[in-house]
Order: structure tokens, then sequence, then C-alpha cells
């Protein structure tokens, strides 16, 4: 039985096109079955918005790289300035692709390859604060920070993140290849389920380190401060702070907008 089929017995309760309708105007890929955040673009006001992005993402890997290759000539390999590179590589690869999309409406693996692109860049950031509270906890306590369920407790969130990426990436690319409502309800789920863990791992660091924070400052016995990096403490953790906020906004945001009825 084809997709057209299984879905056309199903009703349309769930809100998507009627499958045979879709089947009979469209070829694999099918257009979206329900409006995803940003909607299709349109030359205005995409374009130029996207335009303004992506000047701003080509000057951000570039100055990315620069610091890279800074820091590896004077044998310091600061990774996380490799990350942030591919991060502004996977927004540039977006940018682009949404801007001939806007051009191309009617283009849907267009379509597909920008949002894999969303989607793929976004969990770099997650990991990059993620480590940076690690570093916090171990240079205020290291006695929980160097032991040994702390210390494997952020490779084992790393392997569910990557894991969860990768479902959604299978899984947008096939909700463009089925018309069947239940696959797509099926669908549906894993982009809950995996747009709720980016909410929450998103938000982790914030109690993290203001646990951190109130345990030492409660501590009479606290020891001095293990530095790393450079600047200061208080510098380091706002900036975690900060981070995490607007990184937990959007992850909320794009939660929040699966968890309405799909149109």
């Amino acid at each position: 039985m084809s997709d057209a089929q299984q879905g056309s017995g199903q009703g349309q309760g769930q809100g998507y096109p009627d499958p045979a309708t879709v089947a009979q105007s469209h070829g694999k890929p099918y257009p979206p079955q329900e409006q995803a955040l940003g909607e299709t673009p349109s030359v205005i006001p995409d374009v130029p918005v996207c335009a303004v992005f992506l000047f701003l993402f080509l000057c951000a890997a570039a100055g990315h790289m620069g610091l890279f290759k800074f820091n590896m000539r004077r044998g310091k390999k600061f990774v996380i300035s490799g990350m942030m590179f591919g991060f502004c590589f996977t927004r540039i690869c977006a940018t682009t692709l949404r801007i001939a999309w806007s051009c191309y409406p009617d283009s849907v693996r267009v379509g597909i390859a920008a949002m894999v692109f969303v989607y793929a860049g976004i969990i770099l950031l997650f990991i990059a604060n993620l480590f940076f509270t690690q570093r916090v906890v171990r240079a205020q306590h290291p006695h929980i920070g160097w032991s040994k369920p702390f210390s494997i407790a952020l490779p084992v969130l790393l392997f569910i993140i990557i894991g969860s990426i990768i479902c959604l990436i299978v899984g947008v690319i096939l909700s463009f290849y089925t018309l069947s409502e239940s696959t797509l309800d099926a669908i549906r789920d894993i982009q809950l389920y995996g747009e709720t863990l980016y909410a929450i791992v998103a938000f982790l660091p914030i109690p993290i380190v203001l646990a951190s924070v109130a345990g030492r400052h409660f501590n009479p016995n606290r020891r001095s401060i293990d530095k790393f990096g450079t600047g200061s403490m208080r510098a380091k953790i706002l900036l975690i702070l900060i981070s995490a906020v607007f990184l937990d906004l959007g992850a909320c945001w794009r939660a929040a907008t699966l968890y309405l009825p799909p149109r």
C-alpha cells in the first residue's frame, strides 16, 4: 500500500493535507505537510534579512578560525574556537540555502537541506556551554568536578545529544518522503522529544553554575579557585549564564511551537 493510500484512510484529525491530493500534484519529496517555524521563505523579507545574517556569520567564522590558528601557533589548542567556526559554517550554509529557497520556493530539496543545517549547528553551542560549566565546577569544587560520576556525565550527555540530533535530522528528511499520517505523527513525536531535550540541555548550565557558586560561598573551608584560561571567574560565570539564558529562550520557543496543533 502506498503512502497516499495509507494516509487517505486516516482522516484529517492532525491537520495534515489530503494525501491523495498531494500525491497527485507533487512527486517525492513532497512539500511540507505542516507549517514549520519560519514558514516557507519569500524573497521579501527573507533574502535581505538572511543576507545580513550571512555577512555576520562570515565575519564570525573568519574571526573564530583566525583565533584558532593564532592559538595553535602559540601551542594552545583551543577547541571551542574550532567549534564556534563549525557553528558559523552551518549557519552560513543554512542562510545561503534559505536565500536559494526564497528564490525557488517550490524546490523542496533546497528546503530540506536548509532545515538540516539549522538543526545541525545549534548543538555545538549547547556543547560549548556545557564544557565551560564543567570547567567552572572543577575550578570551584575539584573534589566534585574531577570525580568519576561528574566526569562521565558530560560524555554521556553528549552521546544523548548527538544521537538525538541524528534522529531529528533523519525524521526531518523522512517527513518529506511520506504521506502516511501514522509516520508523520511518529516523526512529530521525535521532534517533540528532541526539542524538549534541547530546551532542558540549554537550561542545565544555569542551575549547575548557580549551585556551584552558592556551594562555594557558603563553604567555610573553601580552598582557592583553580584558575583556567584568562579573565576573572565572575566574567566566565556571567558569560555562561547569559549564553544559557539566550540558548534556552531559543530552544523553548522552538519546542513551544511544536506543541501547538499542526496547521
